[in-house]
């Protein structure tokens, strides 16, 4: 790695390559050795820029809910001239949705490695409370992107929600995450898509 590289860009290098070692032997297999190994850095740049794997690991879920934050902003048409009313409403919900499925369906072993890091951290925490706040840190993320989106899609259609937006969002999250596990299981991106189809439509009967 060159030495001329920022903090900020050496964290990413690092972060990057620690999801590389994640999704080939799991999050409890990394060390951060072995992410100084793969990014081609001493194990004292890995100590410089993360105090420990903990903080590497809540870093490396951020960096992949941030992927899926920014697979639904990558495309902006989708945002414009939408119309209003419920029936618009449902029709951005569910294309944000597929914008979301169609980074999932392109990444499968990251969507994977996002159920280790939850797992690792919930297994690990019995030893170490603290881990617990990877996976907090993972859904508190998560939880604000899809307030972000349905908020975007409420102003956008000039609508209203008629529950808390937060309880709408960890209700629509919870859905995502049963969805892309089964997803996982059995490879089934048509029925994923029905699915879809009827989330975008429970969503919005809570809109007005």
């Amino acid at each position: 790695m060159s030495s001329r590289l920022s903090v900020e860009e050496r964290r990413a290098h690092l972060i990057e390559a620690a999801i590389g070692l994640a999704e080939k032997k799991g999050v409890a297999g990394v060390t951060t050795r072995d992410v100084a190994q793969a990014a081609g850095v001493s194990l004292g740049v890995v100590h410089y820029c993360f105090e420990n794997k903990d903080a590497l690991m809540t870093e490396l879920v951020k960096a992949l809910s941030m992927e899926l934050r920014d697979s639904v902003d990558a495309n902006e048409t989708v945002w414009q001239d939408v119309g209003s009313g419920k029936e618009a409403l449902q029709k951005l919900v569910r294309a944000g949705l597929e914008l979301m499925w169609l980074n999932i369906e392109a990444t499968p072993q990251r969507q994977l490695l996002t159920y280790e890091t939850t797992t690792y951290a919930l297994r690990e925490g019995e030893q170490t409370p603290a881990k617990i706040a990877i996976a907090r840190e993972q859904y508190a993320f998560n939880d604000s992107t899809v307030v972000d989106i349905l908020d975007h899609a409420r102003d956008a259609t000039g609508s209203s929600w008629t529950v808390p937006v937060r309880d709408l969002s960890r209700f629509t999250l919870n859905v995502i995450d049963g969805i892309v596990l089964r997803w996982l299981v059995d490879n089934d991106s048509e029925s994923v898509r029905g699915q879809l189809d009827l989330l975008s439509e429970m969503v919005t009967n809570y809109a007005a």
